[in-house]
């Protein structure tokens, strides 16, 4: 069974390794940089985790990389609408 996450509204969904690596992307991380982040996140993710605990594990990753893509979080998150 695929790992279950949690969303900000309470709703569950399969864990989704690809919007790990879009979001790193549109912050401007290379792919290859975007898919190893989704790579370590995917492999500590646990069941019932909640999505802002995910968030808060990539942007640990993004920081330690280049500070720029941390910054650039948040034009990205009000593009999306959140």
């Amino acid at each position: 069974m695929a790992i279950q996450v949690v969303k900000r509204d309470g709703k569950t969904e399969p864990f989704q390794r690809q919007k790990i690596v879009n979001a790193c992307a549109a912050v401007g991380a290379p792919a290859d940089v975007a898919a190893s982040i989704a790579d370590e996140v995917e492999k500590s993710a646990r069941d019932q985790m909640p999505t802002s605990e995910i968030k808060s594990m990539v942007l640990d990753r993004l920081g330690k990389i280049k500070q720029d893509w941390v910054n650039n979080w948040a034009q990205y998150e009000q593009t999306k609408g959140k």
